[in-house]
């Protein structure tokens, strides 16, 4: 699943090539084709990131709410030369403007929000403090992650509407860094810790806007190598409401928080 820093960089790629242009051709497999031909002649107003969505506003109040959650996937369509033709099979969605189109594929949350529904929306309604914008409210994140209780800490990570915007590379990465085991009950690591692991979550993604490519791991996607600190392999396993999402850990290095009685 893309993690918040991918969208934000998603919607940096996005800006300069459908911002302040009107829609030239738009359908989407979830939008009746007379609802889609509305979009048409409208102009692309702006385009956000919060957390892991994706929001395309027009200049009539609408937005188009993309979510890739694990399969989905935009990419753009460009002319190329004077011989170049759009492909003829349908897309899942495919938005237009002179010049250029964005194509996506496997989308599972694709929906064009009428104007002042955006808040109200699913996956949008009740999101967390954006840990990659400006404004972040630190305090915010601390004071819900607090709210979770016994919840382990891998997994409270990964609500949305505790912090939004982090995913599951970036919760090993983070614990990893700051020592703390991911099964450790999230309230019982005590707020000053909760701010330590936000804050260290912020500055890893914030590392990641703008680049193509992510910074090397120290833990994700590592399991049974050598812990590039202390040579103990790193261990995966899986963490959550089953199926579970994988964690990646050093037992050696984060063995000393609080872990749950009940592990």
């Amino acid at each position: 699943m893309p993690e918040g820093d991918s969208i934000h960089n998603l919607a940096l790629r996005l800006r300069p090539v459908l911002v302040g242009k009107q829609v030239r051709a738009f359908e989407a497999h979830t939008i009746d084709d007379a609802r889609a031909a509305t979009v048409v002649g409208h102009a692309v107003e702006s385009i956000e990131a919060r957390g892991k969505n994706l929001l395309i506003r027009f200049d009539d109040g609408r937005t188009l709410h993309i979510h890739l959650r694990m399969m989905g996937r935009l990419r753009f369509e460009r002319p190329r030369s004077s011989f170049w033709k759009p492909r003829t099979t349908r897309p899942q969605l495919r938005l237009a403007v002179d010049g250029a189109a964005i194509v996506g594929a496997r989308i599972p949350v694709l929906r064009l929000l009428e104007a002042g529904k955006e808040e109200r929306a699913p996956d949008i309604a009740g999101l967390g403090p954006d840990i990659l914008t400006e404004d972040f409210d630190l305090e915010e994140a601390v004071r819900r992650l607090m709210g979770l209780g016994k919840m382990e800490i891998g997994e409270a990570l990964l609500l949305q509407r505790a912090v939004a915007g982090i995913g599951n590379i970036y919760k090993s990465e983070t614990l990893f860094g700051e020592r703390t085991n991911p099964r450790a009950p999230t309230a019982k690591l005590g707020a000053e810790k909760l701010r330590a692991i936000v804050k260290r979550a912020s500055v890893l993604m914030r590392r990641n806007l703008g680049r193509t490519s992510r910074v090397r791991f120290q833990v994700y996607d590592r399991a049974g190598k050598p812990c590039r600190v202390c040579g103990t392999p790193i261990e995966r396993f899986r963490q959550g409401a089953p199926p579970g999402r994988s964690t990646y850990h050093c037992p050696q290095c984060q063995a000393a928080s609080p872990i749950s009685s009940a592990r």
